[in-house]
C-alpha cells in the first residue's frame, strides 16, 4: 500500500473519531439540559402558564442555543394527541456550562423554582428532575426529501433515556456492556438520519453535574419526527432498530421512552394581541 493511501486512511479515521466524539461540556463547550417537571393536578394551569413565560425570556439570553418546552403525550396509536397536563419536559442547549449556570441565577427562573418548590407558598410541583448531557457530534444530519414541508404543528417528539448495565452485571457474551451499548447506539444515528420522516435524532451521554465527568451508563436520545405515524410505523420497525431492541435487554437495565408535543407558543400573545409560533429561536407569524 502506498504511503499516500496510508496517510489518507489515517486522516479519514481521525475525522470519524472526531466527528462522533462528544462535544465536551465546559468553557465554550456546548451543554445539553434535559428537565422533566411533574406538577400538581390542582396547580396544572397555573404551572403551565408560569413555565410558558420562561420560554421567550430564556431565548433572549446570549448563551441560549435552544430552549424548547414540551407537554407529555402518549406513545401508542390513539394516544399521540392525548396530553398529560401535569407532565412537562424542557430540552435545552447552551453555549457552555457557564451560560447555563448564569441562566440558573436569572430572577425569573429563581421565582419559578420558588413557586415550584413552595418557598413561602404551597408548591405547584410534585417533582423536578434536571440532568445534563454532552451531545455526540455526528457527521450526518436528517434531510427532508418530500416536496411539501409538513405542518410543524404535527411534529411528534420522543425522548429515550437508556440505562446501561454495569460491567459486573454484563452477560458472558458481552464483557463490557458500556462499550458495546455505546457503539451499537452510535450506529443507529446515521441510519436514522436517512429516514424521510426524521427531523432530529440526537444522542447524548450523561454528565456528573458536580464535575462534568461522563457517565457511560446513561444516555439520552432526543428525536423529532414529522408526525407520530412515521415514528411508530416506520422508524420503530426499521431492521436496525429492531435488532437493537432485541439486543438491548442484555446490555441495559431500562429504556425509558416518552412521547411529547412541543408547545405551540401561540399560547403566548404579542403586545398587539397577535399570535406567534416560535420554533427554536426563530419566530414567524
Amino acid at each position: 500500500m502506498s504511503t499516500r493511501k496510508i496517510l489518507f486512511l489515517v486522516v479519514a479515521a481521525a475525522f470519524i473519531l472526531v466527528t462522533v466524539s462528544p462535544v465536551l461540556a465546559g468553557d465554550d463547550k456546548q451543554l445539553t439540559v434535559f428537565a422533566i417537571v411533574k406538577v400538581k393536578s390542582n396547580k396544572a394551569m397555573q404551572a403551565r402558564q408560569e413555565m410558558l413565560k420562561l420560554v421567550p425570556l430564556t431565548r433572549l439570553e446570549p448563551g441560549c442555543i435552544n430552549y424548547d418546552m414540551h407537554v407529555s403525550v402518549g406513545t401508542t396509536p390513539g394516544t399521540e394527541y392525548t396530553e398529560d397536563p401535569t407532565l412537562y419536559m424542557f430540552y435545552e442547549n447552551w453555549r457552555s456550562r457557564e451560560d447555563w449556570d448564569l441562566h440558573m441565577q436569572m430572577p425569573y427562573l429563581t421565582d419559578w423554582f420558588n413557586m415550584c418548590n413552595g418557598v413561602g407558598q404551597e408548591p405547584v410541583c410534585e417533582s423536578l428532575d434536571i440532568t445534563i448531557y454532552e451531545m455526540y457530534k455526528m457527521p450526518t444530519n436528517p434531510v427532508f426529501r418530500g416536496k411539501v414541508l409538513p405542518d410543524l404543528k404535527e411534529r411528534y417528539t420522543l425522548s429515550a433515556r437508556v440505562f446501561v448495565k454495569s460491567k459486573d452485571d454484563c452477560p458472558p457474551e458481552f464483557p463490557d456492556c458500556a462499550d458495546r451499548a455505546r457503539k451499537e447506539m452510535l450506529s443507529l444515528v446515521p441510519l436514522t438520519h436517512t429516514e424521510p420522516g426524521c427531523v432530529d435524532y440526537r444522542m447524548h451521554v450523561n454528565l456528573n453535574q458536580e464535575n462534568g465527568s461522563q457517565n457511560p451508563l446513561s444516555y439520552l436520545f432526543y428525536e423529532n419526527w414529522y408526525d407520530f405515524h412515521v415514528w411508530y410505523y416506520d422508524h420503530m420497525n426499521a431492521s436496525y432498530l429492531v435488532r437493537w431492541f432485541d439486543m438491548a435487554p442484555q446490555l441495559t437495565t431500562e429504556i425509558r421512552l416518552q412521547g411529547w408535543r412541543m408547545m405551540n407558543f401561540c399560547e403566548i400573545h404579542n403586545a398587539d394581541n397577535s399570535c406567534s409560533y416560535v420554533q427554536g429561536n426563530k419566530k414567524g407569524k
